[in-house]
């Protein structure tokens, strides 16, 4: 039975997909803004490396695989992140998982024991909290300043860092913000947390999911949240760069400079194994190697961004500047109630939008860019007209 702390963690997307059903008749008409399902379909390239993948028949080449994936695919894993990221992962770093929620889920376990405090920054990821709690620990909600554009607050981290906290869970790039954490406030991040493991004497993890990286328009010399602490577990998934997000790949990697380094890899796999449910299948698995060899020209996103920023700013909407992601995030008007009011209003114009209580924050809501160019050009009329009421 689902316990009570979870229900409420559940409510408000199980909400939405309520309004969702409602308009599911609108069919082609519906301009889904809502969640990050890429209209304009698979890259060829990406399809003729899943078929290329199966049609290449060895021994045993679809049975099961170890507990962690296959040693090649968590080679190639780590050869790409020491090529294009300076981190230098070794095969065993990596772990293999079946999507990043699968592997938020052995990095919190790792982290903590039932008790132990996850802090995470709000508006986040919608399932951050409920990840926490089932891996029976307290997530602790931090409130990001709105007049900061979201950017960390390391103070209020601090501040709250216990005898208890056990981890940092955050989202480098941030959805459903879309901005990138600046270098000085993850060196800053990464300062707190050290002081914080002397000053009571337990490991801190920072748990950093990756999964949005491939989104950033202007590459900056940022560090990874790897580079600015030590003991990071980084949470990537492939499905969003290449637009398959249903095919369940990702992985956890431990930082090369772990302080725990190889007992905290063994940990993640052995976790994967007591859950049953984070080992990703053996097709996809022998597609990475070709899947890592793939780059994708996703320009047409920041074009995208800009115009609907632009066109909602001149509407009358307060937009909080995005840098990355495929998100906008946006003032739910005034003259509405709340945000499941303004949702609501806007699905009978046939336009979804995420509420900003599915991101455990409120007076705001989120628009994703991947639906098709012709859906975009009809939403973006409702939106402004919506703005009044």
């Amino acid at each position: 039975m689902i316990a009570p702390e979870l229900q409420s963690l559940l409510e408000p997307l199980e909400r939405f997909e309520q309004i969702r059903r409602g308009v599911a008749r609108l069919g082609d008409r519906l301009c889904d803004l809502s969640y990050a399902n890429p209209y304009a379909g698979v890259e060829s390239s990406a399809r003729a490396a899943l078929r290329d993948a199966l049609s290449e028949e060895r021994a045993l080449d679809l049975q099961y695989t170890p507990f962690g994936g296959q040693a090649l695919a968590r080679r190639a894993v780590a050869d790409a992140q020491r090529e294009r990221h300076g981190l230098a992962l070794t095969a065993s770093d990596v772990v293999l998982t079946p999507g990043a929620m699968a592997a938020i889920h052995i990095a919190l376990l790792t982290a903590g024991r039932p008790g132990d405090e996850v802090l995470i920054p709000i508006p986040c990821w919608l399932d951050y909290p409920l990840f926490a709690r089932h891996a029976g620990l307290v997530p602790k909600l931090l409130p990001l300043a709105e007049d900061r554009r979201f950017e960390l607050d390391v103070g209020e981290i601090a501040a709250a860092v216990s005898e208890r906290t056990c981890a940092v869970l955050l989202c480098q790039p941030a959805n459903p913000t879309g901005r990138t954490y600046t270098a000085d406030s993850l060196v800053a991040l990464g300062e707190v947390l050290r002081l914080a493991e002397e000053r009571h004497g337990r490991p801190i993890t920072l748990i950093a999911d990756q999964t949005h990286m491939d989104f950033i328009t202007e590459r900056r010399d940022d560090p990874a949240p790897a580079t600015a602490f030590a003991r990071t577990v980084i949470v990537y998934s492939f499905g969003k760069y290449h637009f398959m997000q249903g095919q369940r790949l990702g992985y956890a990697a431990v930082s090369p400079d772990h302080p725990e380094r190889e007992q905290a890899s063994q940990e993640l796999v052995r976790w994967t194994r007591i859950t049953g449910f984070a080992t990703p299948t053996a097709l996809m698995q022998r597609a990475l190697p070709r899947l890592l060899a793939l780059e994708h020209d996703h320009s047409w996103l920041g074009s995208s961004r800009r115009q609907v920023v632009d066109r909602l700013r001149d509407a009358g909407y307060e937009v909080s500047e995005p840098d990355a992601t495929m998100f906008v995030y946006a003032r739910t008007p005034a003259a509405y109630a709340d945000d499941f009011a303004f949702v609501e209003a806007l699905a009978r114009r046939g336009v979804l939008a995420l509420p900003a209580p599915v991101f455990h924050h409120s007076g705001y809501f989120r628009l994703s860019l991947t639906a098709t160019g012709g859906a975009l050009e009809r939403g973006l009329p409702v939106l402004e007209a919506a703005v009044e009421g």
